[in-house]
């Protein structure tokens, strides 16, 4: 699905102040509002006003919020991205083979956020190659930066539909959601050997926190603490953001009734932020005071 663009719902450039997005919004609300139809319209007019007053308050209503802001000028760059790698790419090829054709659907559907499609493609590609002993490389097709470009929309593709509630059993999401981990996992390495997306890094490694601490509620202590704990130390976050990890891995804990487990990680959240906010209820359960954990 086509995200709409809101920038140009509201007729205004990419840089647009909060004063200059209000005043926008309120110019046309004003032209397309319900009270100022006139009585001549006819029902095509009519309708179109209606359709463009509700697609110019939608509009308002994420650009107006920083965060929502913030969110969608990363989804609208990164489609703009896609699609200015994806011609870039096809223009230059005067004849496509059935691997480029596929590859070519690969794109339009992960761009379009079919990830269904989208997967059941790349596995098709994948499948090929694994037959004559290879196996299949974005690299074989795009130069380095387009390559990783194409890994981060495989694994959100991945992703999604791990997690999603889609009518597929819990081990076919579990195995969507460990191939979109190995797959950021294998971004994040390459990152760090030849930087070129430092800046959807973060972005990954926000992906990753969640995925490990779904790997750790699902698979259990025993086979995860240790894993769970290396992994998260790996992605080299703050401070504070490694304590939340670890206390939301103690809250893990707490619920299956492992309490000196959920104590010992605690204590190590605590001595990464003796002032970590959120940890009073687990605190009183553990009869851990604030005074305890920082000593």
């Amino acid at each position: 699905m086509q995200i709409p663009n809101y920038y140009q719902i509201l007729e205004i450039g990419r840089n647009a102040t909060v004063s200059e997005i209000k005043q926008a919004f309120r110019k046309l609300a004003k032209r397309y509002h319900p009270d100022k139809l006139h009585i001549n319209f006819s029902p095509d007019e009519v309708a179109h006003a209606k359709r463009m007053f509700r697609e110019v308050c939608n509009a308002y209503g994420v650009l107006q919020d920083q965060k929502r802001k913030a969110d969608y000028d990363r989804i609208l760059q990164n489609i703009e991205r896609q699609k200015k790698s994806y011609r870039s790419y096809f223009d230059t090829r005067s004849r496509l083979d059935q691997d480029y054709v596929k590859l070519e659907l690969l794109f339009q559907a992960l761009l379009h956020q079919n990830y269904e499609t989208g997967i059941s493609i790349y596995e098709q590609l994948c499948r090929k190659c694994e037959k004559s002993g290879t196996k299949w490389c974005p690299d074989d097709f795009f130069n380095y930066e387009d390559s990783r470009d194409c890994e981060f929309l495989i694994a959100e593709a991945y992703q999604n539909l791990g997690f999603s509630n889609g009518d597929v059993s819990a081990s076919e999401r579990h195995r969507k959601i460990e191939l979109a981990m190995q797959i950021y996992e294998s971004l994040l390495s390459a990152e760090g050997q030849r930087p070129c997306f430092k800046h959807f890094i973060k972005e990954i490694k926000e992906r990753l926190k969640r995925i490990y601490l779904y790997h750790f509620s699902v698979e259990g202590y025993e086979q995860m603490t240790q894993i769970s704990l290396t992994k998260i130390q790996a992605l080299k976050l703050p401070k504070q953001e490694t304590a939340w990890m670890y206390k939301k891995i103690a809250e893990f804990y707490v619920e299956i009734n492992l309490f000196p487990e959920a104590r010992k990680v605690l204590l190590m959240a605590f001595e990464l932020q003796p002032n970590l906010a959120g940890a009073k209820k687990i605190c009183r359960t553990l009869n851990l005071g604030n005074s305890q954990a920082v000593s």
